[in-house]
């Protein structure tokens, strides 16, 4: 029953909008492997897995209060001997509000963003908290167009990121959306198999860090992802997805950078596990909850 009336929420919330979904609840995994940059045989393989809860309430007068509960575990190992291992992990705990001005052309929203980044071997401590936040304004012109502009800010290992953020989210067709926020991710999508079937393209670029224990002196690992992918999303039953993505990155790998430094184009070469790569194939895939605003529009009506 209150998954039923989480989906409500997100569907009342979602009216106005041309952002063809949301996910209640997504597992994502992801890998790569490749070769060091330097004249070893070497290669690094990283796995990543991703949690993301989403947990919205609408208010009467359109306003939305909104929780999130997102965490990352990246775990590197260097083959042909996977002595050499290490394992990052972050949770972050996004929560704010939607404001809807009375006329519904208009969107603020408001998120702070408390995290921690760390490889846990230490207790946790400051030097593993950060924090920071997203300010984004909406304007909807029609149920078609959604236009977006920001600020995303977070307080990093290596310091200060401010990101603009800019995005438009257009249903061209029945068939065709695109939708997301860049520089951080953003998505052309078509519907192949009617409801049920959707593939398109993806374009991801994402920039975090993580703080290392007193062992390796509070150094840290920055992560800077670049990465064009191909997507399939299937629904198995109504509201659950299967998704698969294939592409290529060409971002910085997660390199580790001396404690107190800020220059991302220079790693601090000590552990030999977060030293440069070559840029490599990349594959994610993954299980969702997922409420698809136009299926639901389109039950709506039938049952009407």
């Amino acid at each position: 029953m209150k998954i039923k009336f989480i989906i409500i929420f997100i569907i009342i919330t979602a009216k106005v909008s041309s952002q063809p979904f949301a996910d209640i609840l997504n597992l994502n995994y992801q890998t790569f492997s490749s070769n060091y940059a330097d004249s070893t045989q070497w290669k690094n393989k990283t796995d990543d897995y991703f949690l993301n809860l989403f947990l919205p309430k609408n208010f009467k007068n359109g306003n939305t209060f909104l929780l999130r509960l997102n965490s990352e575990h990246l775990s590197s190992t260097i083959s042909p001997d996977s002595s050499y291992s290490y394992s990052l992990t972050s949770i972050s705990m996004p929560i704010g509000m939607k404001l809807v001005s009375k006329n519904k052309k208009w969107e603020t929203v408001v998120l702070v963003i408390p995290k921690i980044a760390s490889d846990f071997r230490d207790a946790i401590d400051a030097n593993d908290c950060q924090y920071g936040g997203i300010f984004l304004e909406h304007f909807i012109p029609n149920d078609k167009v959604k236009i977006k502009a920001g600020l995303y800010y977070n307080r990093e290992a290596f310091g200060d990121l401010f990101v603009p953020l800019v995005g438009v989210d257009w249903k061209v067709n029945d068939r065709i959306n695109l939708y997301g926020i860049l520089p951080t991710n953003y998505k052309v999508e078509f519907n192949l198999l009617k409801n049920k079937l959707y593939t398109g393209i993806n374009l991801k670029f994402f920039t975090r860090s993580f703080r290392l224990s007193q062992t390796h002196n509070y150094d840290y690992v920055r992560y800077d992802e670049s990465q064009v992918k191909i997507f399939v999303d299937y629904f198995v039953v109504p509201k659950v997805l299967l998704f698969v993505e294939v592409g290529y990155s060409i971002g910085r790998s997660p390199w580790q950078h001396k404690n107190g430094t800020n220059d991302n184009k220079k790693p601090y070469y000590v552990n030999p596990i977060y030293a440069p790569i070559k840029n490599y194939p990349i594959i994610s895939v993954g299980l969702a909850y997922r409420v698809r605003f136009d299926l639901e529009k389109k039950q709506e009506a039938a049952a009407q």
